[in-house]
């Protein structure tokens, strides 16, 4: 497995952190879609799936719903996306 694969992973089960009984079912579902639908979906491309996963994260940050202690959780999470995906493009 590459590093940025393996990478993936690490953010993938971080992401799994939002599957909690504090978190909205709305949260819960859009983050296990992002994992799911982008994140872990080899047959995207890789800009493409972390862009989108980042997308998702950024619309969850924003959630009114989303309990205070989570937030610091998605800022590094979408951090880590955002270092990825800058090391995706630069390596094209």
């Amino acid at each position: 497995m590459s590093d940025i694969e393996s990478r993936i992973q690490q953010i993938a089960s971080v992401l799994g952190q939002l599957d909690d009984s504090q978190v909205p079912r709305n949260i819960r579902s859009s983050a296990k879609e992002a994992v799911d639908k982008w994140l872990l979906n080899k047959d995207k491309q890789m800009d493409l799936r972390l862009g989108m996963t980042a997308s998702t994260l950024d619309d969850i940050f924003n959630d009114a719903n989303l309990p205070l202690h989570f937030g610091p959780l998605c800022l590094q999470i979408q951090t880590a996306l955002e270092t990825l995906l800058t090391e995706v493009r630069r390596n094209k």
